[in-house]
């Protein structure tokens, strides 16, 4: 079954859902903030005003627990977590396939038609051996939805249970 942005974001634990939102949270300004805050109260039914005067921590459990996001704001939600508590991921990954990179962010002039299929799948296959399996499995599907070049990952993802 194919990897969809709110497919993996339910398939999260409400933990690391909490986790991810707390970084947006900390982290988000301006437009990103104020499209969060729009999504929550469309989806919750609320005022944008109630929504926006709430606590970091109601704002955190809300969108951990609003299951069906704008995929948009879910990349931006997972991206943000990942740059944050999975970096070393991130970085052994790309060191993996020799992708210049600053702390993690590829570099804008890399040309993506040097990478292989196999080549990508093998960097995923070591890095799903990692000690960080779960940051590991969630940078993996996230790199699946981003397509092109990494869309072979997705044969070396486990299975569903």
């Amino acid at each position: 079954m194919s990897v969809s942005t709110n497919r993996v974001w339910r398939q999260l634990s409400n933990e690391i859902r909490v986790a991810v939102c707390q970084v947006f949270w900390a982290e988000c300004k301006g437009p990103e903030k104020q499209f969060m805050i729009a999504s929550l109260a469309k989806t919750k039914n609320l005022r944008e005003v109630f929504v926006r005067k709430s606590s970091t921590e109601r704002l955190v459990n809300w969108t951990a627990a609003t299951l069906a996001l704008p995929d948009p704001m879910v990349d931006d939600l997972l991206k943000r977590y990942l740059l944050h508590a999975h970096r070393a991921v991130i970085i052994h990954f790309l060191d993996l396939l020799n992708i210049p990179h600053s702390e993690g962010m590829i570099e804008e002039d890399f040309d993506y038609a040097t990478l292989t299929t196999e080549g990508v799948q093998a960097a995923a296959r070591s890095l799903l051996a990692s000690p960080d399996h779960i940051g590991a499995e969630l940078y993996l599907q996230y790199l699946v939805l981003q397509g092109g070049p990494w869309e072979g990952i997705e044969e070396v993802l486990p299975a569903e249970a």
